[in-house]
């Protein structure tokens, strides 16, 4: 992966990290309030699209797919 992606992808995992460390969901909002706050999610923008699911006791998110 190119230098400049590799910086893009690492720069929306630092804010989904600090996203599910306050237990919020960049589209939904609240963890606390989600029936299934460990399901697979979407997070997209106009160059990227990343699947990731959030561990809101572990204040983690593990990618599972990048698309660029």
């Amino acid at each position: 992966m190119p230098t400049e992606q590799q910086c893009l992808v690492e720069a929306v995992m630092d804010g989904l990290v600090d996203l599910a460390s306050m237990a919020i969901d960049p589209k939904d909002g609240s963890l606390y309030e989600d029936p299934h706050p460990m399901r697979l999610r979407t997070y997209e923008d106009e160059h990227l699209l990343l699947w990731y699911q959030t561990i809101p006791h572990r204040c983690r998110v593990y990618l599972k797919r990048v698309n660029l």
